[in-house]
């Protein structure tokens, strides 16, 4: 509101004076322009995470998770909030897409389904959720939070997205480590349509970090950047890093540990404790160190 009115500005009525007081209580019991109050921070959070939960994109485990990160993010402010809402609805709704040929298509291969546990929620924004406590701590003193937690969160995007419609819509996917053609859903392998919509997807959540106001225009960059960074260390983790398993009665390559004809696989390659959710999280720590780098050396 513009606080220096024209001359023949109307004055105020005594009954807009007196409800002031109403209005400041009001905003009080909801917190601030900034964000709601921690007790109403954790209650739309929870509502969010137990609907999503009754909607089967979250197990229990992931639910509570959920809630834990939403309840930081929205006391953080408006724009934190509503950042990590949009991008939710983003990677659900990109794995209901084709749900059935995808399950089919990976059945054997994929360690988890399409149901986050607490594990994949922190693995994807934990992160995310550091920053928008560090904002909550220090306020103005943690300037480049916002830019390296959108960064995490687009990278964890951008990777989600590249999955789902490469396991979708693409075509037989090829490793990274070998260049040869893999059974889809293998991790550490790329198809054109997962490629495509990785980038796609970094640079759309990057918009909306920018048009809600989490980020400010001239970061855009940085955040696009860092989460295809992410996203692409993701994939080469994937692929020479993490845990490579083979089952010996179908004598093919898994993630699981007991393949889904319910053999027991065995190791058969890269680091026994690097699973998907430990890559994923290098998918978002290593966008958020990137994003904070440059950041710095252009503040």
């Amino acid at each position: 509101m513009d606080q220096h009115l024209p001359p023949d500005a109307p004055v105020a009525s005594l009954t807009e004076f007196a409800d002031i007081p109403r209005h400041a209580a009001t905003l009080s019991a909801w917190g601030s322009v900034a964000g709601p109050s921690a007790p109403v921070a954790i209650g739309l959070a929870t509502v969010i995470a137990a609907t999503a939960w009754s909607k089967g994109s979250l197990r229990p485990s992931g639910a509570i998770a959920a809630a834990v990160v939403g309840s930081i993010a929205l006391h953080a402010g408006w724009s934190w909030g509503g950042f990590l809402i949009v991008w939710f609805a983003w990677v659900t709704l990109g794995t209901r897409l084709g749900r059935a040929r995808k399950e089919a298509r990976t059945a054997g291969i994929v360690a988890k389904g399409g149901q986050r546990d607490a594990t994949q929620v922190m693995a994807n924004g934990g992160i995310f959720a550091a920053a928008a406590t560090l904002s909550l701590l220090r306020g103005d003193l943690a300037a480049h939070a916002a830019v390296w937690g959108a960064a995490a969160l687009a990278a964890a995007g951008a990777d989600t997205m590249a999955t789902e419609i490469g396991t979708w819509i693409g075509g037989a996917p090829r490793s990274v480590r070998t260049g040869r053609p893999v059974p889809t859903g293998t991790s550490g392998a790329v198809s054109l349509a997962g490629s495509v919509s990785m980038v796609g997807s970094a640079l759309g959540l990057t918009a909306v970090a920018v048009a809600i106001g989490l980020v400010s225009a001239p970061h855009w960059w940085i955040v696009a950047v860092a989460g295809v960074f992410g996203a692409v260390v993701d994939t080469v983790a994937g692929a020479l890093l993490q845990q490579r398993r083979w089952c010996p009665s179908c004598e093919t390559p898994t993630e699981q540990m007991r393949h889904s004809c319910g053999m027991s696989t065995r190791h058969r390659g890269g680091w026994r404790w690097l699973g998907n959710d430990e890559v994923n999280l290098l998918c978002t720590a290593s966008a958020a160190v990137l994003a904070w780098r440059l950041a710095s050396m252009l503040a």
